[in-house]
């Protein structure tokens, strides 16, 4: 074969192998063109061997072939342990739980190899099943009273875990502590939006579920509780909810008769009923003087109905007398009772304590 013609010169002491390497050449007859690939030998220089990824992968090997004798091992002496008390089948699988648990803790141990206080509980149980699938070996040998034999081959899984212990040594590297927050910050992060995106998907399928199979009861429960929300939203955030307050008349010592005046007898109070509104209080001026409320149109005025009628009648004519105070309620409303007159009376005298009564 032609050598290549852009091969560079071999350097003294440096392994070359030969590659196949293509070049275009091109034949004209007639002034027709013919292109065809030709082969040419070409070298290029052979890298060091990796003697340290060579061991690595050797000792990684080892470790391997270890860990299967000893899970084969201790299955066999374990299985052998149980086999009078449970089926062989049932036995044999049993005893493969002891070898295989402190393999598992090995794997959780291995991916947390960065971060060692997430490893530790790994580690520690590790250990722990360690030690118990090696009693069972002994405790094996001891009842074939060989216990030499159990006690060396409980040793087997202990040179195995060994093995793997100082494997996960050369591979561990532990972080820096502001490296391995920045790590733990940023895998929060992700495992949030996973959670996130996992509920969200799982009351996707669960609400579609519902709006296939739950029927008139599920539709009639959405538009009751979509109306809520958006009667919700349509409510100012920073609006208080509006307050009903109520007016209590105020308790006040009786009037007592003149002797030309037979004893009043007080006025019955009417039953509180739901479709009366409360009368607000009246509000006070800057200069300390009650003001007149609104009077409510309704079709019974209550006492603090008859009240707000006064107070705003003396407000207006503070010479006004009872007569016209009585006349002024019944306009209001309220209907003529035979009490309404005395009624009307004591509550312009708590009104006004100075008033005195004035003849109509």
């Amino acid at each position: 074969m032609d050598q290549a013609p852009d091969q560079q010169p071999r350097i003294e002491g440096v392994k070359y192998r030969k590659v196949p390497r293509f070049r275009e050449e091109t034949t004209v007859i007639d002034g027709v063109p013919s292109t065809r690939r030709v082969s040419v030998d070409g070298w290029e220089p052979v890298p060091p061997r990796e003697w340290d990824e060579l061991i690595l992968r050797g000792v990684t090997g080892i470790a391997i072939t270890f860990t299967a004798i000893a899970v084969i091992g201790g299955t066999a002496s374990l299985g052998g342990l149980l086999h009078p008390l449970v089926p062989a089948v049932i036995s044999y699988g049993m005893g493969s739980v002891f070898a295989i648990a402190w393999i598992y803790c090995l794997a959780i141990e291995w991916l947390n190899r960065t971060a060692p206080d997430r490893a530790r509980p790994a580690k520690v149980a590790g250990w722990f099943f360690l030690l118990l699938s090696m009693g069972a070996v002994a405790a094996y040998g001891h009842t074939l009273h060989q216990q030499w034999a159990g006690a060396f081959g409980a040793c087997v899984d202990l040179i195995a875990k060994g093995a793997w212990w100082l494997l996960l040594r050369e591979y561990a590297v532990p972080l820096d502590a502001g490296v391995a927050h920045w790590v733990a910050e940023q895998e929060q992060k992700l495992a949030g939006r996973a959670l996130l995106a996992a509920r969200v998907r799982r009351l996707n399928r669960r609400a579609a579920y519902q709006r296939a199979v739950g029927g008139a009861e599920f539709q009639a429960a959405d538009a009751i509780l979509s109306r809520a929300e958006a009667a919700r939203s349509l409510t100012p955030p920073d609006e208080p909810p509006p307050v009903v307050r109520t007016v209590s008349e105020p308790v006040s010592s009786p009037v007592p008769p003149t002797s030309g005046q037979p004893k009043p007898t007080p006025a019955p109070v009417p039953a509180p009923s739901d479709s009366v509104p409360p009368v607000p209080p009246a509000a006070e001026d800057q200069g300390g003087e009650e003001q007149p409320g609104p009077v409510p149109q309704v079709a019974e005025i209550t006492r603090p109905a008859i009240a707000a009628i006064c107070r705003k009648e003396i407000a207006a004519n503070s010479d006004v007398t009872d007569a016209e105070l009585v006349a002024a309620v019944k306009a209001a409303g309220h209907p003529d009772r035979p009490s309404l007159a005395d009624s009307v009376r004591r509550t312009a005298q708590r009104i006004d304590p100075t008033r005195k009564a004035k003849a109509s």
